[in-house]
């Protein structure tokens, strides 16, 4: 049975429900750790220490706050700036705040050749990716069946002093760089 949604939440607390992590990368991030995993259902990316919890999934999910996203809604178009393929979600908490944009672009958009730092191929064509930026990340999420290339952004345009968040690592590490 073919999934037609994505659940998106962005929580204060992690999900309650049973993850299956196909692959994870733990990095000193934005002066804190993040854990970035692609789970079975979609991703998820957490730093406890800000009260942040990102949840993408495809099966149902059961939280306040859920975006759904359509699979085979329309899809990004390259000759208008905005529309009904894009939808963008915000998130604060007393720690953080964060923007996170989602596009639905056709297939043949997805960078299939790029380096990325975390990504899993569940098929030929099905694929999820986390690309890790200065002031964010940006995913991928691929679904052939509806020659779709689902695009993710988060960008947080604040964030507590680094020095004062937390000392998991010791010595301070360069953000954005592997632990795990």
């Amino acid at each position: 049975m073919t999934r037609s949604t994505l659940q998106f939440v962005h929580s204060a607390e992690p999900p309650s429900t049973d993850l299956r992590v196909f692959d994870s990368l733990t990095t000193r991030f934005l002066g804190t750790t993040f854990r970035f995993r692609v789970v079975g259902s979609s991703h998820y990316i957490s730093a406890p220490a800000y009260d942040f919890h990102e949840l993408s999934s495809c099966e149902p999910v059961a939280a306040k706050a859920v975006e759904t996203i359509r699979l085979d809604g329309p899809q990004q178009d390259d000759n208008r700036e905005c529309n009904e393929a894009t939808t963008s979600l915000g998130y604060e908490t007393d720690a953080l705040h964060c923007e996170t944009i989602i596009e639905r672009r056709p297939l043949s958009a997805f960078p299939a050749d790029a380096s990325f730092d975390l990504a899993y191929w569940f098929g030929d064509d099905a694929a999820t990716t986390v690309n890790i930026q200065a002031g964010g990340y940006e995913t991928y999420h691929t679904y052939p069946e509806f020659d779709l290339a689902l695009y993710t952004q988060t960008i947080f345009d604040a964030v507590p002093n680094p020095q004062e968040v937390d000392r998991e690592f010791g010595e301070q590490q360069p953000v954005g760089q592997p632990t795990d």
